[in-house]
């Protein structure tokens, strides 16, 4: 009897000891928080990752030319990219080497709505922006102003603006675009994400 219950108690203990192994060995199956995922898969399902620490890889389309502040790092085709903001939590640029090469970007997912309130506020920057141009270089430099190329055609190209140039028809196409989300979701703003970067390296081609 006392020999049955000694070899039912080493039983139940090499099944613990066991039991333990094999969840050990389920933890290093899971996903790793610190694996890259490509710029398709982050826009795919964004608003699953808005605010959460991510790494991403591909390679640096274009820097912005204000001092590196902003990369863009593409994805499968031109419309898919993804900005990556430089500051302040990464409290550096981009350096200029990292153009058109692959990178590894570490940052926190955020999301830039822009709604009505967005595109009056935009306008209104703009609209004292041509009256400063016109009182120091006249109206006709005014008017060249107002039709010139508005913004960054990188950025233009992310935000699916590629064909448009002015800043009248950007906020022409925002303005249509949020209606036509408003009506299909009933959410009267538009979404775009970046990435506030926290660290990058270069990678090996």
């Amino acid at each position: 009897m006392k020999k049955s219950l000694i070899i039912l108690s080493l039983f139940a203990v090499c099944l613990g000891i066991f039991s333990c192994g094999n969840s050990g060995a389920k933890n290093e199956t899971l996903p790793d928080a610190s694996e890259a995922i490509s710029v398709d898969q982050v826009l795919a399902t964004p608003d699953e990752l808005v605010g959460d620490t991510i790494v991403i890889e591909g390679v640096c389309s274009h820097l912005c030319r204000h001092g590196g502040r902003k990369a863009f790092v593409a994805g499968s085709a031109d419309s898919v990219m993804l900005r990556c903001e430089a500051f302040p939590l990464m409290g550096e640029p981009f350096p200029k080497s990292t153009i058109h090469h692959p990178i590894r970007v570490t940052g926190i997912l955020r999301e830039q709505r822009i709604d009505e309130a967005a595109v009056a506020e935009m306008e209104r920057e703009n609209n004292e922006r041509l009256e400063r141009i016109a009182q120091e270089r006249g109206e006709e430099s005014a008017e060249l102003a107002s039709r010139a190329a508005s913004g960054c055609d990188t950025e233009r190209a992310a935000q699916g603006q590629k064909d448009l140039t002015t800043f009248n028809e950007r906020m022409a196409d925002y303005r249509a675009r949020i209606a036509e989300r408003n009506e299909r979701e009933g959410r009267p703003y538009l979404s775009f994400y970046y990435l506030d970067a926290i660290s990058y390296e270069t990678l090996a081609e």
